[in-house]
């Protein structure tokens, strides 16, 4: 049988997917999610303590995770937004945030400025679903808010909204321009870090040099960036900028 809760997802039309743990165990990922229910009959006789991850077409979650630093009382007094949980609010098995919004528009991956808090849409991840067991704390994830999905707070779309490239002629020595661009990496702090390492690192390909590319990879990782987050600047990066390196 399903977790009550995570019927009540499916019925809010959320396509489900069985996880081992946060993973989910179709070959397909995510994208084998389905709102069928005699699919998710099948899974329920086939993995009878497995956990569901959930997609929703349309929305997006603010995911809040205290153990990285994410504070939800920090992200409402800050923003002056006291009613950020009149939404579809999950609380999940570590402590932290599940906040879906409606928004259908490209994000980015984290929320600007704030750490702890990841962002994640439809078209590229998935949560886990209230009546899941966290693997590590073995708490259920829950249903906080039930209360019908809110269209994204406009204090919070600009900090949503993926940066935005745009190619600018060398006006200054070339050589000066690239001891620029790694010390900016090298000095950027917080949250940052990752939009500074993604606009110097659009500057250097578009230039098409690896060399300086590998040096502000080594800067962004002296930062206190993870390989994870600055693999995820230089692909991101090679997309916008047209180029491979």
């Amino acid at each position: 049988m399903v977790h009550p809760e995570t019927q009540r997802m499916h019925d809010l039309g959320f396509a489900l997917g069985p996880l081992d743990g946060k993973v989910p165990i179709r070959k397909g990922g995510f994208h084998d999610f389905t709102t069928d229910l005699s699919s998710l009959t099948r899974d329920a006789l086939r993995y009878p303590n497995c956990n569901y991850g959930g997609t929703r077409q349309g929305t997006m979650a603010v995911d809040i995770d205290p153990k990285n630093g994410g504070s939800l009382e920090f992200l409402m007094r800050s923003l002056d937004l006291p009613n950020l949980l009149d939404t579809l609010a999950i609380r999940t098995g570590s402590g932290g945030w599940h906040i879906y919004f409606l928004h259908d528009e490209k994000i980015r991956g984290k929320l600007a400025g704030y750490d702890g808090i990841d962002l994640k849409t439809w078209r590229t991840g998935y949560t886990v679903m209230p009546g899941s067991v966290h693997p590590d704390t073995g708490k259920l994830y829950r249903i906080e808010r039930d209360h019908p999905i809110a269209p994204l707070p406009q204090e919070l779309l600009p900090l949503v909204t993926p940066p935005v490239y745009k190619p600018s002629p060398v006006t200054v020595n070339p050589e000066r321009r690239s001891d620029g661009l790694v010390r900016k990496v090298a000095e950027a702090v917080g949250g940052g870090r990752n939009q500074i390492t993604f606009w110097a690192l659009c500057r250097a390909l578009e230039r098409g040099e690896q060399s300086l590319v590998d040096e502000i990879c080594r800067a962004a990782l002296g930062t206190g960036l993870s390989e994870r987050e600055v693999d995820t600047c230089l692909r991101s990066a090679q997309r916008t900028a047209g180029r491979v390196a």
